[in-house]
């Protein structure tokens, strides 16, 4: 049977790979600034 754990780690992996997505854009966006 689920505890919920398994749910809780797929949406913290799912957050991490949606915050890494968005540093990567905004550090493209801050080289695109610098030319």
């Amino acid at each position: 049977f689920y505890t919920g754990k398994e749910k809780i780690v797929d949406t913290m992996g799912r957050v991490e790979k949606f915050r890494k997505r968005l540093a990567r854009k905004a550090e493209m966006a801050k080289k695109k600034r610098k030319k």
